[in-house]
C-alpha cells in the first residue's frame, strides 16, 4: 500500500472510496463507476464523519450513492492532495478499498450530483476515468483481481463517454 503526499500545510478532510466489483458470468471482474453531474466518470467515495470509523463511512457513503452494499476485501492507497473549498485550499485524504459486490439495488443519489452508474471491466474503467489518481486506484484493484492491463490504456478518455 502506498501513501502519495502532496503537502499543503492544512489538516486534512477525511474521506473514503470504494472500488466496489462483481464477477460476469464468464467470471471475470466488473467495477461499478459513476458519473457526476459535472460530467467526469469517478468512483464512490466521501467524507468520513467526526467519531465514525474507515469501514462504517465506506459502507455508508456506498449505500447513499449507489444503493449497493459490499464486503472489503482489501485495503489500497490514500491519496493526499489540494482542493478549492470555501475560497480557501484545504487537504484532502482518500484512502481507498476493494469491496466485492454483497447486495443492494443500484439506484443513483441526486443529493450526492450522481447522473449515470455503469458496471464495466477495468480496462474500460480507465477509458472513461479522467483522474490520474484513480487510474492508480483501478490498476491497484486489477492487481488484487488477477487482472492484467496494458500500460496503454492510460490515455485521457473523451469526457462525454
Amino acid at each position: 500500500m502506498a501513501t502519495h503526499v502532496i503537502q499543503t500545510g492544512f489538516a486534512p478532510i477525511l474521506a473514503v472510496g470504494g472500488v466496489i466489483y462483481r464477477r460476469r458470468r464468464d467470471g471475470k471482474p466488473e467495477i461499478l463507476i459513476i458519473k457526476k453531474r459535472n460530467g467526469f466518470w469517478t468512483l464512490p467515495k466521501g467524507r468520513i464523519e467526526q467519531g465514525e470509523s474507515e469501514d462504517a463511512a465506506l459502507h455508508r457513503e456506498i449505500g447513499e450513492e449507489t444503493g449497493l452494499s459490499g464486503k472489503i476485501i482489501a485495503a489500497g492507497d490514500t491519496f493526499t492532495y489540494q482542493i478549492m473549498k470555501g475560497g480557501s485550499e484545504q487537504t484532502k485524504q482518500v484512502h481507498y478499498y476493494l469491496l466485492r459486490l454483497r447486495g443492494g439495488k443500484l439506484r443513483l443519489s441526486k443529493a450526492e450530483k450522481i447522473e449515470r452508474a455503469r458496471w464495466c471491466t477495468l480496462r474500460a474503467a480507465i477509458r472513461r476515468i479522467h483522474n490520474p489518481r484513480l487510474h492508480l486506484v483501478v490498476r491497484w484493484a486489477a492487481g488484487e483481481l488477477k487482472v492484467t492491463l496494458p500500460v496503454a490504456d492510460d490515455r485521457p478518455p473523451s469526457i462525454g463517454g
